[in-house]
């Protein structure tokens, strides 16, 4: 098995990790390029050396968004003695397309992904031995690839460019989110004086059911249909951790596709609208749970794409938006006679069929200013056309410490001009 001279760019837990590797792999280290660490026996640059100083291989171990100006560097820096190096980047999601400016002069170029989850430098040489690496990039650099993978004894697939962004997203998903999900699994049952370690042996019996079985693993309430049993856990989901009810509904309707069963509809949400003291006690949960609240309010009579994106837009500045909605006489006093075309109870409906709304509350006066006092929102959020200073409630939510924001409207959009156009038409 061929064996490289080599340099690794950046000494952090993968770049570490695969120095010590292939050096125990007969591999020789000639240089590294790190600000803060160092590495036993190997000259250590804080910077790129002026030279390949003759290796044959070079690992760019740095943040993806460094990697593509690095290349750059490297090219002004070495120019035509780039020629025949191979250089590999480990980034999951980005191409050796990053390391164009080394290809055009001369080098083989590709990147080279080890699929596993590393938290630091002791278990990333571990780990990385016998691991599954992917390969993509030009044939040239194949070859010293898989040299490389089979000298620390671990496995290695090719996959194409096109390939990329999907292969990261499932490695995210099998292992990001299943640290979010456990996360939320240890909270739960933290609540009932238990901890995340209880959970353990369930979870090694899933993976290892998983393993053997597939998809077939799938037990539970909803590969029974025992939806009482997913009521129950929704209610008690946003009596106590409404932060979680989103994702566990999302989850159980894919879970419902996989077991060939239809996730009732009544399941997907509670209803929005509420009365002002129900709202009251749900915010109270809500914000025990660090969840931010914004608050915004109007007519919203016939409701068009300029409302849709002014509530979608109120609903990133926060966690929960809450909509305080005129009532049909409280309209009428402001609009003036013919107004509303359509009563609240119709309007309130639209608006909670919104995803980015979460609670819908009417109010009888012209400003919802008690409204606001009641709520006190974290965030309180008005139309382009106020001045942030006039909004009313302004005051209350700046002296409970919250942000008062406005957002412009989308030109071309008023239920005035469109209820005019209808009348003329």
């Amino acid at each position: 098995m061929m064996r490289y001279r080599f340099g690794v760019i950046g000494l952090g837990r993968v770049g570490g990790a695969m120095l010590t590797l292939l050096k125990e792999a007969g591999h020789v280290p000639v240089w590294a390029v790190s600000s803060k660490a160092r590495h036993q026996g190997v000259p250590v640059h804080t910077k790129i050396p002026g030279s390949p100083e003759e290796v044959q291989v070079v690992f760019i171990a740095v943040p993806d968004s460094h990697i593509r100006k690095l290349a750059e560097q490297i090219k002004a820096a070495w120019g035509q003695s780039c020629q025949g190096i191979a250089f590999f980047h480990f980034s999951g999601l980005l191409t050796s397309d990053e390391l164009a400016a080394l290809l055009q002069a001369g080098a083989q170029t590709g990147s080279l992904h080890p699929l596993q989850s590393i938290t630091d430098a002791a278990q990333a040489r571990k780990i990385l031995k016998g691991s599954l690496f992917t390969f993509e990039g030009t044939q040239e650099a194949l070859k010293t690839a898989q040299d490389i993978v089979d000298s620390i004894g671990a496995v290695m697939r090719v996959i194409s460019s096109e390939q990329k962004v999907l292969y990261h997203t499932a490695a995210v998903v099998a292992s990001n989110y299943l640290v979010a999900l456990m996360d939320q699994a240890s909270q739960i049952i933290s609540s009932v004086g238990m901890e995340l370690e209880h959970l353990m042996p369930l979870v090694k019996g899933t993976l290892s059911n998983i393993r053997k079985y597939g998809t077939e693993a799938l037990t539970g309430p909803i590969a029974r249909g025992d939806w009482a049993t997913v009521q129950a856990h929704i209610t008690a989901l946003e009596d106590t951790f409404p932060d979680l009810v989103s994702s566990y509904r999302e989850l159980g309707r894919y879970t419902a596709r996989m077991a060939w069963q239809h996730f009732p509809e009544d399941l997907l949400d509670k209803a929005k609208l509420k009365g002002l003291d129900e709202l009251c006690n749900t915010l109270i949960t809500k914000r025990t749970r660090g969840m931010k609240v914004i608050f915004t309010n109007g007519c919203f009579d016939i409701i068009h794409a300029g409302h849709v994106t002014y509530l979608a837009k109120a609903r990133v500045s926060g966690d929960s938006l809450v909509v305080g909605l005129n009532s049909d006489s409280s309209v009428r006093r402001i609009k003036g006679e013919g107004r509303p075309v359509n009563n609240e109870v119709a309007r309130a409906t639209v608006l909670c069929a919104l995803e980015c709304v979460d609670h819908v509350v009417i109010f009888e006066e012209d400003t919802p200013y008690g409204l606001i006092e009641r709520i006190r929102p974290d965030v309180l959020v008005k139309g382009g056309d106020w001045d942030v200073d006039t909004i009313v409630g302004a005051d209350i939510v700046r002296s409970s410490g919250g942000r008062v924001l406005t957002i412009p409207f989308e030109d071309g959009y008023s239920t005035t001009s469109i209820i005019d156009r209808i009348r003329q038409e």
